[in-house]
Order: structure tokens, then sequence, then C-alpha cells
């Protein structure tokens, strides 16, 4: 699913996040910001040595690496929180904040990331849906001068069901909103 809100375009899609053709990625890691030996084998040691310096981000924070021997401008490493660890959705609605201000202070214009914590961390899909498109969303009323597409790669197509219907459902809730706010000033 796709739309443009405000200036940003913001999609949902059944794909590899790794091979999409974005100015940035977000990996999701640890608060150890470690890489999967993919990963490290895809970025290279540059990247491995910038995570290394930088040593450690708190759960709900990000940082931002140069793309080692990637095709990205930049990388992103976000850490979701654990399902049940205390005040997960607003430390995933912090790490989605934050990845997109690195991408806008970073000056790119596109970024892809998956539905973070959803998997060994257990965090229930349709929360992380709500949580992540509203963020994503309410991110872009901000004064964007760089970042015009944001999209979400999904591993499946239940995935990409939850999201597409939630993504759907706070659309409309934005136009009913948009609707009411232009009927009040008549």
């Amino acid at each position: 699913m796709k739309a443009k809100v405000n200036k940003v375009t913001i999609e949902t899609l059944l794909a590899d996040l790794w091979s999409m053709p974005v100015a940035t990625a977000v990996h999701a890691t640890d608060t150890e910001l470690s890489l999967t030996p993919a990963l490290a084998a895809k970025f290279g040691t540059q990247v491995i040595w910038e995570l290394e310096y930088i040593g450690h981000c708190p759960v709900g924070e990000a940082v931002i690496t140069s793309p080692g021997e990637s095709q990205f401008e930049k990388i992103i490493h976000a850490v979701g929180p654990r399902w049940g660890e205390g005040s997960e959705r607003g430390k995933l609605a912090n790490v989605i904040y934050e990845c997109l201000r690195l991408a806008e202070e970073n000056h790119l214009k596109s970024l892809a990331l998956p539905a973070i914590s959803t998997g060994a961390l257990g965090y229930p899909l349709e929360n992380c849906a709500t949580t992540m498109l509203g963020t994503i969303i309410d991110y872009s009323f901000e004064d964007l001068k760089h970042l015009r597409r944001i999209t979400v790669c999904l591993q499946d197509e239940r995935a990409l069901e939850v999201f597409d219907r939630e993504f759907a459902r706070q659309l409309a809730e934005l136009r009913d909103e948009d609707a009411n706010s232009h009927q009040a000033a008549v």
C-alpha cells in the first residue's frame, strides 16, 4: 500500500530490506549494536569498526554509520524494545522517531525499515503496525527538507496484511479529521 501524506510518500511492501533502492536502511539490532555474520560481510569492516567505536545504544534509540560496502548512503542502527520489558510502545515510537530524525538530519531522501521488534523480541505485530505507522504519519507533519519516501519492508504476507489494514485505518482517520477541520472552519 502506498500513500502520500504531506510531502512524504509512505509505503508498505513485501520486500527484502537490504535490496531496497533507498538512501538508508534501518538495521534492527541490540544494545551492543551487534551485526549478524551476513550483515557484517555485507557492510564490511568500516561499519564494524564504527559500531565498535560507538559501543552501545540504549533501547528506544538509534545511531547512524557510514554505509561501508553496501549500496546505501548511510545505515541507521535501531534498538527496539523487547515485549514485556515495560514502556514498549513509547520505546518503539521513540526509536522510529529517531530513525526518521537521523535520516532527515543527514539529508537523506528515502528510508526503508523493518517491523522493528516483532521477531525475536516478541512485539505483537498489530501493536507494532499501529505505533510505527502512527509515528511515521505524525513525523510527515514536521518541516521536512529532505526525507520524501519511507518504506516499511515486511517479511511475509500476514505482516503485510496487518500493516496495510492499519495503514488504511490511519489514512481514513486522517481524512476524517481533515474533513472535520474544514467543516469547522466554514
